[in-house]
């Protein structure tokens, strides 16, 4: 590993420690499914793109941002569609099936749109 990433590596650790407690407080402990809807796309995009500056920093060459760029796009998208709201209790529902989409909540039954 180079000095330049050496350096950035451990600010990119606590960045996504952080990213990830963050999120899941908001996403797993709020009910309101409007507002999770409103906040994942953008949210999905911006970690994505933080993601790829990282890659920046820690010195690999920007030819790998052609690779890495359409993988984080394509993860992105994936990550956004598998995500559901229930809108009856507000449970974040990530489906782990993309070939059968989720139709109920898990925790109260209602319908799902």
């Amino acid at each position: 590993m180079n000095a330049q990433a050496q350096q950035v590596f451990p600010i990119f650790i606590g960045v996504w420690i952080l990213l990830g407690a963050g999120s899941a407080a908001f996403f797993l402990l709020n009910n309101n499914a409007a507002l999770k809807r409103k906040i994942l796309p953008p949210f999905a995009i911006g970690v994505n793109v933080l993601f790829l500056g990282f890659i920046v920093l820690m010195g690999f060459p920007l030819k790998a941002l052609l690779v890495m760029g359409p993988v984080a796009a394509v993860i992105a998208v994936l990550n956004i569609r598998a995500t559901k709201f229930c809108d009856a209790c507000g449970k974040t529902l990530m489906n782990q099936n993309p070939f059968s989409p989720a139709k109920y909540c898990s925790r109260c039954g209602a319908e799902l749109k």
